[in-house]
């Protein structure tokens, strides 16, 4: 069994300087994390909402600031992109995208669903990341050598997608009705089409695509903090990501999103599409 130097053995030395900080990083901003899950466990979390809305708590800046200090002390040249405090330009046409907490709604409502991402772009293309999930103990990342999956302190495995090859076998993980919009046409024939469909939403459900647990995830918002990691690792487990129509194939500035194991990705576009 590879063990997590094994799985950057391979990798272009930047990548894997990179990807072993990044892993070091978010196991401990992880450790930060699952004390105030705790709060929210016991219902005593502190909850905000943003200008969009959207929830923010003090873990999200909090780990959002310990990733950027110890990633800006080892990598002064590279640029930061985070949800909670924008965007620093770099130099070294490296840059890190981080989400310190995707899946606050889960996080705040005691669900461990919710994960730490950092996404590592090389001039503009996600090439490597880290997603970490604490309340689960699951970790997957990628190099251009590979994409892992670790459980608790088992030793990693190579991350692979799905092979499920037919529409009316497949599970599709859809969100949920709060991002669906005034047309639900799209996703109701993506639902009459599959298997099965679920609601396992944020990165949760990226995580369940790369190791091959669901077979695609369709998103209607995104930014480039929610997806830069996850496109790096999905790109390594023999996954495929577009937008609606088929385009811009593992770009981060995509904001209507298929990810796919490559096989149903034809068929559940022609659904979007209508």
């Amino acid at each position: 069994m590879p063990t997590l130097f094994d799985s950057l053995a391979e990798a272009p030395a930047e990548q894997a300087d990179r990807v072993h900080l990044a892993l070091r990083v978010t196991n401990a901003a992880g450790g930060m994390v699952m004390d105030s899950f705790n709060e929210a466990l016991a219902g005593t979390l502190d909850v905000t909402d943003k200008a969009d809305g959207s929830p923010v708590t003090s873990a999200d800046c909090e780990a959002e600031a310990l990733m950027r200090a110890v990633i800006g002390s080892s990598f002064p040249e590279d640029g930061h992109l985070g949800e909670e405090r924008g965007e620093q330009e770099g130099t070294s046409g490296w840059r890190w995208v981080i989400d310190p907490i995707d899946g606050t709604v889960s996080f705040m409502h005691g669900v461990p669903v919710f994960g730490l991402l950092v996404g590592i772009e090389h001039d503009g293309e996600p090439v490597a990341g880290v997603m970490h999930f604490p309340g689960l103990d699951e970790t997957v990342w990628a190099t251009e050598a590979g994409a892992f999956w670790r459980r608790g302190d088992d030793d990693p495995v190579q991350a692979r997608v799905s092979r499920t090859r037919k529409l009316d076998h497949a599970m599709v993980c859809m969100t949920s009705l709060d991002y669906m919009g005034d047309d639900p046409e799209p996703w109701l024939r993506v639902h009459r089409a599959v298997r099965r469909t679920r609601g396992w939403s944020d990165c949760h459900s990226s995580l369940l695509l790369a190791t091959g647990r669901v077979d695609a995830v369709i998103e209607p918002e995104l930014n480039p903090w929610d997806i830069s990691a996850i496109i790096a690792v999905l790109r390594q487990a023999g996954g495929r990501f577009t937008d609606w129509n088929g385009e811009r194939a593992f770009d981060s500035s995509v904001t209507r999103a298929l990810s796919s194991n490559g096989h149903l990705h034809e068929g559940l576009l022609q659904q979007l599409k209508g």
